[in-house]
């Protein structure tokens, strides 16, 4: 009956039990999940962030989780369902319907927050605009029709293997010796470069420095070559790093 099931998440409860609508659905059709969270380009300040916080009904007003994606997709694998997730960045409601359109949806699931009217009025329902807008059916989700405790259950698993997943540096005795060859030899490049410049420039050597070659002093093409080899020779470690 459906092939791909849209539904968006940013971390707090109404768009989770959403997720789980969506994962439910999609184990019972054979469906792919596509979740999308979408990180707006003008950031809400903190102040704002707060009222918009308080704006949420019910006890839950704090995000679950900054990380909707990865328990969504656990949950997903945990069901059997393929889940694909996708981060995006602008505005929320045209990235959801662009998202929509793009992979063929049939089916857009939203939480709706709860609010009142006089909320939705001063802070806009991206549930209504998505619905207003969308091709293909929505399906929203009133805050607290679905038990999410569940999928809640996996937030542990998931924040201990981030701990494990933390990059943690291990001196490797083999890679620091090449590593401090490389690098001693492109100083001793530049050493040769530099010295041989300082030298070209000293008193006895002023004759040689004076020396016209194409119509400029010797001295002129030492100092560019060394500022070229300079640029070569940090390219060459940059790139190598």
């Amino acid at each position: 009956m459906y092939k791909n099931i849209l539904v968006a998440v940013d971390g707090y409860d109404p768009s989770l039990e959403a997720a789980k609508r969506a994962v439910e659905m999609a184990a019972q059709y054979g469906s792919q999940v596509i979740v999308i969270q979408v990180e707006e380009e003008v950031p809400l300040l903190k102040m704002e962030k707060s009222i918009e916080e308080a704006s949420l009904k019910g006890p839950q007003q704090k995000q679950i989780t900054d990380k909707p994606l990865d328990l969504v997709l656990a949950y997903g694998q945990q069901h059997g369902v393929n889940v694909d997730i996708r981060l995006e960045k602008g505005g929320i409601t045209a990235c959801i319907l662009k998202m929509a359109k793009d992979n063929d949806v049939d089916l857009i699931i939203i939480g709706n927050s709860g609010r009142t009217r006089a909320q939705r009025w001063y802070f806009g329902s991206v549930a209504q605009a998505v619905s207003e807008g969308a091709h293909s059916p929505v399906l929203i989700i009133k805050k607290g029709a679905v038990d999410i405790s569940d999928m809640l259950a996996l937030l542990p698993a998931l924040k201990e293997s981030a701990k494990l997943n933390v990059f943690k540096p291990v001196f490797q005795p083999e890679v620091f010796k090449q590593r401090f060859k490389f690098s001693f030899s492109l100083f001793a490049a530049f050493a040769i470069i530099y010295f041989g410049a300082v030298l070209l420039t000293s008193a006895p050597m002023k004759e040689t420095a004076a020396t016209i070659i194409m119509g400029l002093p010797l001295a002129i093409w030492v100092g560019w070559g060394m500022i070229i080899g300079g640029v070569i020779i940090t390219r060459t470690y940059l790139a190598k790093s």
